[in-house]
């Protein structure tokens, strides 16, 4: 039984008892007067009393159209009068019957009036919490709607960072490039005077390997600068989640992290850019296992919704903190020692090339997930 059932039946219990108290107490007075036999100003008094204890039934009557409405009214106040039509042939003298004829059409008239009442209070009130219920629907729904409104605004702003950052990084790296060149010319000339032996040989190597670290970042801010165009064809995006996974299987084994697979093998071939985002998916990946230095595992998964593929990358690292969170895809933005703060950005790039979108969930210390969808 549930709760408003054992609730509505002890308020019938209730009803049923005040009912029956105030029948007996009744009685008991009506009994009392006949078999004294009074008729005087004794009887006078009780039957003054009788009538005035009648009043008690609209108690019951009351309750009855508040707890259940016009129907609990109506019957309440028919069993009332049942109840006490025999006092008045039994109990009452004739005189006095017209007054209990008026008490009975006010049992009914209180218990539907009541009841009519309720029903209109709560029929009121039900309304009043429809249109709560409708107000909260509305609100959410502008909420959910602003916040796709900023999230547009802060979109066309980064797309507006984006195309002022790569044009001033395409100028600065076609600037770059050409001494950067001759400077490592220079240096592989210096390398082949001075033997392995010599004195200053190891300088020669520090300044090529830095040569070639700059020589890459300008490459980078290159690839940023003028993105790629996507060139589709039918290719099997799982075959690209094989391909990227092992090429980082040693610096995963390396580093004692785990690599699981969860590919779905029905998607099947579908026009993408299989270079780009091949690079996208390195970037990804090679981010995930830097957060995990100290071992932990990978998780890639691809599945098919509906019309877009869908690939997530977890992994168990550090995570990543809320601000953070928010700048991730910006441009130079890292927090990596030796980081340019252009991988993820280019990713996003390539994602949003494809006409799909890239999400991260994380907290610190516990992971993050990057969800790409693309449609097909």
């Amino acid at each position: 039984m549930s709760f408003e059932q054992k609730k509505n039946s002890i308020r019938i219990v209730s009803l049923a008892g005040m009912l029956g108290v105030i029948t007996l107490v009744h009685t008991l007075m009506g009994m009392g007067r006949h078999s004294a036999g009074r008729h005087d100003g004794g009887g006078l008094i009780i039957n003054i009393l009788h009538i005035t204890f009648a009043h008690f039934y609209i108690v019951p009557i009351i309750l009855g159209a508040y707890w259940f409405g016009i129907r609990g009214g109506v019957l309440v106040s028919i069993l009332s009068t049942a109840l006490f039509t025999p006092h008045i042939f039994a109990w009452m003298d004739p005189v006095w019957s017209i007054y209990n004829y008026v008490e009975i059409f006010l049992f009914l008239l209180i218990g539907g009036m009541t009841g009519v009442l309720i029903e209109m209070e709560r029929s009121q009130r039900q309304r009043y919490q429809n249109a709560l219920v409708r107000l909260d629907e509305s609100h959410q729904k502008l909420k959910t709607q602003t916040e796709v409104l900023f999230q547009t605004e802060e979109q066309l702003r980064r797309a507006d960072r984006l195309s002022a950052l790569g044009e001033l990084s395409a100028g600065m790296a076609h600037e770059i490039r050409n001494p950067l060149g001759s400077i490592k010319g220079a240096a592989e000339i210096l390398k082949d005077d001075y033997g392995p032996d010599a004195p200053h040989h190891e300088f020669i190597d520090i300044l090529l390997k830095e040569t070639d670290r700059l020589n890459k970042i300008v490459q980078e801010f290159l690839g940023f600068a003028r993105p790629k165009p996507p060139e589709l064809r039918e290719e099997d995006i799982n075959e690209l989640l094989e391909s990227v996974l092992a090429l980082t299987a040693q610096p995963a084994r390396k580093a004692g992290i785990s690599v699981e697979k969860r590919l779905d093998h029905t998607i099947g071939k579908w026009n993408l850019d299989a270079d780009l985002l091949k690079q996208a998916f390195l970037n990804l990946v090679l981010n995930s296992i830097q957060a995990m230095p100290d071992g932990g595992s990978l998780t890639v998964e691809s599945a098919r919704r509906d019309d877009r593929i869908e690939v997530k990358i977890v992994d168990t690292g550090m995570g990543i903190s809320t601000d953070n969170r928010k700048r991730l895809f910006s441009p130079f933005f890292t927090t990596k020692k030796d980081g340019t703060g252009l991988g993820l950005a280019i990713t996003y790039r390539i994602i949003q090339n494809h006409r799909g979108t890239i999400d991260v969930a994380s907290e610190p210390g516990k992971g993050a997930t990057f969800t790409i969808t693309i449609p097909v």
